[in-house]
Protein backbone atom coordinates (compact mmCIF):
# COMPACT_ATOMS: atom_id res chain seq x y z
CA UNK A 1 0.00 0.00 0.00
CA UNK A 2 2.47 2.51 0.87
CA UNK A 3 4.39 1.49 -2.29
CA UNK A 4 1.17 2.18 -4.39
CA UNK A 5 1.18 5.56 -2.66
CA UNK A 6 4.60 6.48 -3.40
CA UNK A 7 4.10 5.55 -7.11
CA UNK A 8 0.79 7.76 -6.97
CA UNK A 9 2.58 10.66 -5.67
CA UNK A 10 4.88 10.48 -8.03
CA UNK A 11 2.99 9.96 -11.24
CA UNK A 12 0.90 13.11 -10.15
CA UNK A 13 4.10 15.26 -9.62
CA UNK A 14 5.53 14.61 -13.01
CA UNK A 15 1.95 15.34 -14.21
CA UNK A 16 2.16 18.81 -12.81
CA UNK A 17 5.32 19.10 -13.89
CA UNK A 18 4.42 18.47 -16.99
CA UNK A 19 1.81 20.62 -16.99
CA UNK A 20 3.44 23.34 -15.74
CA UNK A 21 6.18 23.50 -18.86
CA UNK A 22 3.30 22.89 -21.09
CA UNK A 23 2.09 26.50 -19.66
CA UNK A 24 5.25 28.22 -19.98
CA UNK A 25 5.46 27.46 -23.37
CA UNK A 26 1.90 28.52 -24.10
CA UNK A 27 2.11 31.81 -21.89
CA UNK A 28 5.65 32.33 -24.18
CA UNK A 29 4.24 31.70 -27.77
CA UNK A 30 1.32 34.22 -26.16
CA UNK A 31 3.94 36.64 -25.33
CA UNK A 32 5.61 36.35 -28.80
CA UNK A 33 2.45 36.33 -30.49
CA UNK A 34 1.22 39.50 -29.08
CA UNK A 35 3.53 41.58 -28.80
CA UNK A 36 5.45 40.99 -31.93
CA UNK A 37 2.94 42.43 -34.20
CA UNK A 38 4.36 45.97 -33.30
CA UNK A 39 7.94 45.49 -32.57
CA UNK A 40 10.15 42.91 -32.58
CA UNK A 41 11.09 40.09 -29.67
CA UNK A 42 14.53 41.30 -28.46
CA UNK A 43 13.02 44.49 -27.17
CA UNK A 44 11.57 42.31 -24.40
CA UNK A 45 14.14 39.82 -24.28
CA UNK A 46 17.10 42.22 -23.83
CA UNK A 47 14.25 42.92 -20.15
CA UNK A 48 13.87 39.64 -19.54
CA UNK A 49 15.21 39.18 -15.38
CA UNK A 50 15.59 42.58 -15.08
CA UNK A 51 11.91 43.60 -14.14
CA UNK A 52 9.42 42.78 -11.84
CA UNK A 53 5.68 42.13 -12.37
CA UNK A 54 4.62 45.60 -11.31
CA UNK A 55 6.97 47.04 -14.06
CA UNK A 56 5.87 44.24 -16.58
CA UNK A 57 2.58 45.20 -15.81
CA UNK A 58 2.59 48.85 -16.55
CA UNK A 59 4.39 48.01 -19.80
CA UNK A 60 1.30 45.63 -20.79
CA UNK A 61 -0.83 48.02 -19.99
CA UNK A 62 0.88 50.96 -21.88
CA UNK A 63 0.78 48.59 -25.00
CA UNK A 64 -2.76 47.90 -24.40
CA UNK A 65 -3.43 52.15 -24.40
CA UNK A 66 -1.39 52.09 -27.47
CA UNK A 67 -3.65 49.90 -29.41
CA UNK A 68 -2.22 46.02 -28.51
CA UNK A 69 -5.26 44.04 -28.75
CA UNK A 70 -4.82 41.84 -25.86
CA UNK A 71 -7.83 41.20 -23.20
CA UNK A 72 -7.14 41.22 -19.81
CA UNK A 73 -6.95 37.40 -19.14
CA UNK A 74 -4.23 37.85 -21.80
CA UNK A 75 -2.82 40.23 -20.54
CA UNK A 76 -2.25 39.27 -16.96
CA UNK A 77 -0.48 35.22 -18.49
CA UNK A 78 1.52 37.67 -20.34
CA UNK A 79 2.97 39.80 -17.30
CA UNK A 80 3.00 36.36 -15.48
CA UNK A 81 5.43 34.86 -17.84
CA UNK A 82 7.59 37.83 -18.55
CA UNK A 83 8.00 38.65 -14.87
CA UNK A 84 9.25 34.62 -14.06
CA UNK A 85 10.68 33.84 -17.92
CA UNK A 86 14.72 33.99 -17.89
CA UNK A 87 16.72 35.86 -19.77
CA UNK A 88 16.95 34.19 -23.39
CA UNK A 89 13.83 32.58 -22.96
CA UNK A 90 13.58 30.14 -25.95
CA UNK A 91 9.71 30.49 -26.10
CA UNK A 92 10.22 34.22 -26.79
CA UNK A 93 13.41 35.07 -27.61
CA UNK A 94 15.33 33.33 -30.67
Amino acid sequence: MKKLLIFAIGIYTMLMLAGLVFAQASAGKLAARSCSTCHGTDVICEKLGQRNAFAWTNTVDRMRSNGAKISEADAATIVEYLATAKPGSKHLCK
